[in-house]
């Protein structure tokens, strides 16, 4: 009975991944304010004003989270996005979108690590994280298809109108709050016991140099990919002259077929050394990127984002295992807020700059040049760490707790 509860709360868990993703309103926010009439330089500012807000949110309501429980925080995330999304539809002004983005900032940081933390202490307190690595997979899989079945969707959609876009994104993110609703939180009952203090944060954070290099790594990657991801559609529709419908198609392709491969990342695993799945799965995929940016052949391009997109789904299921093993469950979502906010400090500065250089020259000399800096941070960070052995590291953590 025991474990058919644990499988309901996995279950739960899936169903919260595929409803949150079918929510496309992330997807065409770019694409939504061109349509409002906002230069690329405009929408540069309003990205790196949310995350500004993101970076100065993390810790704040990480420890919402970790003191009052994971399901509670995301419950409330949930709320405020829906609402964000309706005044979005709703109010069009270039400073109505910065009081939005300011308030999608706070949901969006109440939701950093939330859901992952809820199953994650669960299967480490059954000791069945062995299985970390294929709910990572599944999660991944799931993740993609459904931004792949959204994506094609939207395509669709938009030639209805926005309005459309929203009104289901806000009833998927509607069914996702049901699904958090329902799932166990036993973080909720750990924070009764025990009260946490920032400075023990603090304190744990910087006396974990693994903590350090998953973040300074995601970082470094974030630095480029956040906006390349953000207007790859622009990119698609407006470098390459593909209408919209088509755009919708490709990246629907693109995800779903990419999305399988994450299945194959446990068995990759055991092929090859963790240690060197984890350093060259990002190296890889930021030599796909830039030969992405860097063709004129639209074909060859897409294939380079293919294989960009599959070195990250080979690599990241077992980096996400390493990095959530290696952490104490009194601190998960903390920890996880103070990635979140290296990743957002990065992409506040990379997402303006984008988006001047693009007005001022082409957004294929801007994705060329972030993604070069991406490529040479994260060379400098193995370097740096090269002496750090992941497994080992987590299986002490493991033995502390």
């Amino acid at each position: 009975m025991s474990d058919i509860k644990k499988d309901k709360q996995k279950l739960l868990y899936y169903f919260y991944v595929v409803f949150m993703n079918l929510s496309m309103v992330s997807m065409v926010t770019n694409l939504y304010f061109k349509h409002l009439g906002f230069s690329f330089t405009q929408i540069g500012i309003l990205f790196g004003f949310l995350q500004i807000c993101k970076m100065v949110f993390e810790i704040p309501t990480g420890f919402i989270a970790d003191r009052y429980g994971n399901r509670s925080s995301l419950l409330l995330s949930l709320a405020l996005q829906m609402s964000g999304y309706l005044l979005m539809a709703l109010i069009h002004s270039f400073s109505a979108m910065i009081c939005i983005l300011f308030l999608l900032a706070i949901s969006y940081t109440l939701m950093t690590g939330c859901a992952t933390a809820i199953i994650t202490n669960r299967l480490i307190q059954a000791d069945r994280k062995d299985e970390l690595t294929q709910l990572n997979a599944v999660s991944r899989v799931l993740f993609y298809t459904c931004y792949g079945v959204a994506a094609l969707a939207v395509g669709f959609l938009l030639e209805v109108g926005y309005e459309l876009v929203f009104g289901i994104s806000i009833v998927s993110l509607a069914l996702a709050f049901l699904c958090i609703f329902f799932i166990e939180d036993e973080s909720a009952h750990l924070s009764k016991k025990k009260q946490i203090r920032p400075q023990e944060a603090i304190r744990y954070i910087f006396q974990n140099p693994i903590i350090f290099y998953f973040s300074l790594v995601e970082a470094a990657a974030a630095w480029s990919m956040v906006p390349v991801d953000k207007f790859y559609n622009n990119y698609l529709h407006e470098h390459f002259g593909f209408p919209l419908s088509r755009v919708g198609i490709v990246i629907s392709v693109q995800f779903i077929i990419v999305s399988f491969l994450g299945l194959y990342s446990s068995k990759l695993s055991q092929r090859i050394n963790e240690n060197i799945l984890v350093r060259m799965g990002p190296v890889f995929m930021m030599i796909a990127f830039f030969l992405f940016a860097l063709s004129e052949n639209p074909v060859l391009a897409i294939s380079m984002y293919f294989s960009g997109l599959a070195a990250f789904c080979l690599s990241n299921p077992v980096s996400s295992k390493l990095f959530q093993v290696n952490i104490s469950s009194t601190f998960r979502v903390t920890v996880i807020s103070f990635k979140s906010i290296l990743l957002a400090l990065l992409a506040s500065v990379s997402q303006p700059l984008f988006g001047l250089i693009s007005d001022k020259y082409e957004m294929r000399q801007a994705m060329m040049l972030l993604i070069a800096i991406s490529f040479f941070f994260i060379l400098a960070i193995n370097l740096v760490f090269r002496k750090l052995n992941f497994t080992s590291e987590a299986k002490s953590e493991v033995a502390r707790e």
